[in-house]
């Protein structure tokens, strides 16, 4: 059975609390904040913005004493080609050291910095020097409100990377989508990595933009059918190997998921049985499949992936798609419950005496009708 009922309290428990949200943003905003004030840094920053799982609504709860961590991306203007990398990161030592002195450390493509309530990355990136689209363009459209906002695509299903799209009103993702000129795809930021002293692709905001089109195409399903294998695998991390995790675990779950999808649960199956069929031939030869990265296709999201780790893994995923179908097709709400429990844990309630899922028929209206609004993100 579906059991939306439970679904919704499920995913109610495994989201960010509000709390949650709050120290992300308080934390993140007031990093940006002091980024563009600075006298030395503001005139090298064209804006900044969030990237990671909490940008795309992918992110579940902290647990086990964990706090809250997102990614803030700085815009600058630095020539990757004049510049080293290493020399190009030491430029921000000076403030992280005025502002979050003893809470920060480097890292290899970014600053980590610790604080009480929340876990900062703060990623340097710079404008591509010979640019595809004019530098005018990549400009304007990386100071724009739809790049600078930090709603995530679960608050604005009409969220799209356009110079247009005002945080403020509600959008026509129709006229966004008509006006939105595809060229910015072709320009990554560069990214300086230290240990091989090179500036490499990224590009984080064309991996937000297919997320945010792909929970459109599955009627706003995707992003928690992601949430409940993440926490599928943070229930079962005794059985699964350490990898894969995170960005590479979402990246496949989107890579295999059928657009138009009906409900969470019906994506979990498909999402579970799609990484079982897809990728059976290779683990039969003994293989990690390539996945290109939505940004940067030449990167390989599974790069870091060993062969064992991605044959155990598959092995679990193999046995979960079972136990996720038998507890789809099981027409009995008690026992759909208790093999959905089975899958995903104790957070997932079981239904009561008159839970399950909802007949299909009438039912009394709760509350006086409304009339149907025309646009359908309004």
């Amino acid at each position: 059975m579906e059991l939306r009922p439970q679904f919704e309290s499920f995913l109610r428990d495994i989201r960010p609390s509000e709390r949650n949200k709050e120290e992300w943003k308080r934390g993140s905003n007031t990093l940006r904040a002091r980024l563009l004030a600075d006298e030395d840094l503001s005139p090298l920053i064209t804006n900044t913005f969030l990237q990671g799982s909490v940008r795309r609504s992918t992110a579940v709860r902290p647990t086990g004493g964990k706090r809250s961590d997102v990614d803030v991306v700085i815009v600058t203007t630095i020539d990757h080609k004049k510049e080293k990398p290493a020399d190009a990161m030491a430029r921000f030592e000076p403030f992280l050291e005025r502002y979050y002195k003893g809470k920060w450390e480097k890292q290899d493509r970014s600053f980590g910095i610790e604080m009480s309530y929340v876990d900062l990355d703060l990623v340097v990136t710079a404008l591509p020097v010979e640019s595809k689209t004019s530098r005018d363009f990549l400009e304007n459209l990386y100071r724009s409100q739809a790049v600078a906002t930090d709603q995530s695509i679960e608050e604005r299903s009409d969220w799209v990377l356009n110079k247009s799209w005002d945080p403020y009103q509600s959008n026509s993702l129709a006229t966004l989508l008509e006006e939105e000129s595809s060229n910015w795809r072709k320009d990554p930021l560069m990214l300086p990595d230290r240990p091989i002293k090179e500036w490499g692709p990224t590009h984080p905001l064309a991996q937000i933009d297919w997320a945010a089109a792909k929970n459109r195409r599955c009627n706003g399903h995707y992003i928690n059918v992601v949430r409940s294998i993440k926490w599928w695998r943070h229930v079962h991390a005794d059985e699964l190997p350490k990898y894969p995790k995170g960005y590479p675990l979402e990246h496949m779950i989107g890579y295999v998921l059928p657009d138009g999808i009906t409900c969470v649960a019906d994506g979990v199956v498909k999402a579970l049985e799609g990484i079982r069929d897809k990728f059976s031939d290779d683990v039969a030869a003994g293989r990690v499949p390539f996945l290109p990265d939505h940004g940067v296709p030449s990167h390989d999201v599974l790069k870091r992936l060993t062969v064992d780790d991605f044959v155990a893994f598959h092995k679990e995923v193999s046995k979960a798609s079972e136990l996720a179908r038998s507890a789809f097709d099981e027409v009995d709400k008690n026992a759909s419950g208790e093999l959905w429990r089975e899958l995903l844990g104790s957070s997932f309630p079981l239904p009561g005496p008159g839970g399950g899922d909802r007949s299909r028929g009438f039912s009394t209206p709760t509350a006086a009708a409304t009339p149907k609004q025309t646009d359908r993100f309004a």
